[in-house]
Parts: structure tokens; sequence; C-alpha cells
């Protein structure tokens, strides 16, 4: 069974994380990116559903300065 939390940022929806065990055994959260903005993401792993947040919002900022802005 698979556990799922939703990624919003801002009140936007960017996708989902999904418990995945490794074949170590080892569980992490897979993104499962919904939004362009975040499509680079899919399929990364993360500690947590906190730390997918973290990275997607980091992305979704990202990419609303202008460009040659310097970040």
């Amino acid at each position: 069974m698979h556990t799922s939390r939703p990624i919003e940022v801002e009140g936007r929806f960017l996708g989902v994380a999904v418990t995945h065990v490794s074949e170590s055994q080892a569980q992490h959260w897979r993104f499962v990116a919904t939004d362009p903005v975040v499509e680079d993401l899919d399929g990364a792993a993360f500690p947590s559903p906190a730390e997918a947040r973290r990275v997607a919002g980091l992305v979704l900022a990202r990419s609303r300065r202008p460009v040659g802005t310097a970040g």
C-alpha cells in the first residue's frame, strides 16, 4: 500500500509525494509532478513530503524571477 501527500505551495498544487521503498528497503518519497513548472522534479526522491514541498517551492520561486536576475 502506498501513502501519498499533496504538494502545494502558496495555494498552487504542484504534485504529489508518494511513498516508495528502494532496493535497499529504505523508504523515501517519490515526487510526481502535475504542474509543468516543476516537471524537472518528476520522479525525484525525497526523505519527506516536507522536503519535496521545500524544493518544489524553490523551483516555483525561481520560475517567477525575471530573466537575467541572479538569485
